[in-house]
């Protein structure tokens, strides 16, 4: 499968709730990125693809949620890949800065003492 994200996607371990069709799911995000994530179903049942998702979280630290709309791409062996076609600007920026300090702090060198 050629490769189709125009951002890198940062390692996470978010729960998070996934509506669909009304119903809301939980599931775990498993990597993000500005343009989608990559969830992993924890209970529920199988949906086709190309269905639209609105998905809730908060970002590891935080206590406000996030609230972004999107497409799933694929869904699949229990993950379901999400791009993002509806966030808000305040949303946007939170978790730009988050994943920007992510990427920062994945790059520094560990120290010992």
């Amino acid at each position: 499968m050629e490769e189709q994200r125009k951002q890198g996607r940062i390692p996470c371990d978010i729960i998070l709730n996934k509506v669909e069709d009304g119903h809301t799911n939980v599931c775990r995000a498993m990597d993000l990125s500005l343009g989608g994530m990559r969830l992993r179903r924890v209970a529920e049942s199988h949906r086709a693809d190309g269905e639209s998702v609105q998905l809730q979280f908060a970002l590891p630290g935080e206590a406000d949620p996030i609230w972004v709309a999107g497409q799933k791409v694929y869904d699949a062996d229990g993950s379901v890949g999400v791009r993002f076609t509806n966030i808000s600007h305040h949303h946007f920026v939170r978790l730009r800065h988050w994943l920007r300090e992510k990427v920062i702090d994945e790059t520094l060198p560990e120290f010992s003492t």
